[in-house]
């Protein structure tokens, strides 16, 4: 079994929409997915830290949750540090909603991870 978690808006669990910051994400889905790739269970979880977190404290609460895979829609680089340091798999992208976060990472369209552009230099022109 693998467990999947998928930041969320609201509490409608696969049919939610995805959230696409990671951080600040009101809910987590979290997802059971069998060797087949079917979803067997799917739950809510409010996100206990959404206004408030220190650096980590989400990765942890996921790893917690017994996450194997985290789906975000985008993720700072700290937190994905914390994620591989933890063993958790990140992979990112937006998608309207859950489950298409979920069938697009099950279907290996989704891996990898693209870490939130905010103020970074950008010095990459050559």
């Amino acid at each position: 079994m693998t467990t999947i978690v998928i930041t969320a808006n609201d509490a409608l669990g696969l049919d939610g929409e995805m959230a696409l910051h990671f951080g600040h994400c009101p809910y987590f889905v979290i997802a059971e997915v069998d060797a087949a790739h079917q979803i067997t269970a799917a739950r809510v979880q409010a996100n206990p830290y959404a206004e408030h977190h220190q650096p980590g404290q989400i990765p942890q609460y996921i790893k917690s949750l017994g996450a194997d895979v985290v789906l975000a829609g985008g993720m700072g680089g700290k937190a994905i540090e914390w994620f591989e340091q933890l063993g958790v798999t990140v992979a990112s992208g937006a998608y309207p909603t859950v489950a298409a976060a979920l069938a697009a990472y099950l279907g290996g369209q989704l891996s990898g991870v693209t870490e939130c552009q905010h103020d970074h230099e950008h010095d990459h022109h050559h």
